[in-house]
């Protein structure tokens, strides 16, 4: 039992330090979060964060981390056909993860530096495509895929910003249906 108490303590600390550092990000720049902010407004000790983080750094890549492994095991779950033809699982599950803390990510999408993430997101979605996917190895070297990947990769990051801006009253369920379908429709031709 002690194990578990430990457990759940560690967990409970990182999720402190975690929504401490999401809550700092929106009252100042990244750049200006430092362990001492955060560790006042996780109401915890020092000791307490450096057991779980080396510096305010490990907090941001713990953070991206967790996304990208969640958008590889995703990734990992598609297959050629399923993506291609209907792409709403793969976007739907994607969507949920986010919603799961929804304003940490709302944050993290309209911070500074939110750029240089999506940047390294979408192109780990394009690499995958490229190198790791299923797909028959001719249409992966036809300049219409990897125009079709880069472009579904930007278009979804960008709905994302801003519907996280909140600019688009759909919900993310109406975006990605329709998402959804213009990627089966322009995907058609992979299929001829």
């Amino acid at each position: 039992m002690g194990k578990k108490a430990e457990y759940r303590s560690a967990i409970r600390s990182r999720r402190l330090i975690r929504q401490a550092f999401v809550d700092l990000m929106k009252e100042k720049n990244l750049e200006k979060i430092t362990v001492t902010d955060v560790v006042k407004r996780a109401d915890i000790n020092r000791g307490t964060f450096y057991a779980h983080y080396q510096d305010i750094n490990a907090v941001i890549k713990q953070i991206e981390n967790d996304l990208i492994e969640m958008l590889l095991e995703s990734l990992g779950e598609l297959h050629y056909n399923n993506f291609f033809q209907n792409p709403l699982p793969f976007l739907s599950k994607i969507a949920k993860y986010l919603e799961e803390d929804l304003e940490f990510y709302r944050i993290l999408i309209n911070s500074n530096g939110a750029e240089q993430y999506l940047v390294k997101l979408k192109d780990i979605f394009v690499n995958y495509m490229k190198n790791d996917s299923d797909i028959p190895e001719h249409i992966k070297k036809s300049p219409e895929f990897l125009i079709s990947v880069h472009f579904v990769a930007g278009g979804v990051a960008n709905l994302y910003q801003v519907w996280f801006r909140g600019e688009m009253d759909n919900s993310l369920t109406e975006i990605w249906s329709e998402v959804s379908k213009i990627i089966a429709n322009g995907s058609a031709k992979f299929y001829e």
